[in-house]
């Protein structure tokens, strides 16, 4: 289920969720290799599909960013991206995940929000290549 943007507000502590972040960073085994570059079509294309999606219709574009777009290794179809919130959305939005599949040519939002987001979605290796925390 996508939930919209405009309901993921302030319900989390930013705190845990910075500590989140660090914790999934430090997971990384030393010596990793990077994520591959996502080709800037791609960065272009789901942004674009982000901010078109019925989860963000309720939030003014200039209200987030949309940033650290990655597609999965294993497979390209999927990717994620984060919405950070800009000076003008940072007193009403929480940071917040967007988990994508490539869909009949295009990208689509499939899920969104602050926590635990693609989960119970994506598969097992996929949530991996995706930093995704769960």
């Amino acid at each position: 289920m996508v939930r919209p943007l405009s309901a993921v507000r302030r319900a989390l502590v930013a705190a845990p969720l910075a500590g989140l972040a660090l914790a999934a960073l430090a997971a990384a085994p030393a010596g990793a290799d990077p994520a591959p570059a996502v080709p800037a079509d791609v960065v272009a294309q789901v942004a674009a599909a982000v901010t078109a999606s019925p989860a963000t219709a309720g939030v003014p574009a200039t209200d987030y960013a949309v940033t650290d777009v990655r597609t999965a290794a294993g497979d390209p179809g999927w990717a994620a991206a984060a919405l950070t919130p800009t000076a003008t959305g940072a007193a009403t939005l929480d940071p917040a995940t967007a988990v994508l599949q490539h869909v009949d040519g295009g990208w689509q939002v499939v899920e969104l929000g602050t926590a635990q987001v693609g989960c119970d979605l994506v598969p097992a290796q996929l949530r991996a290549d995706l930093a995704l925390t769960c």
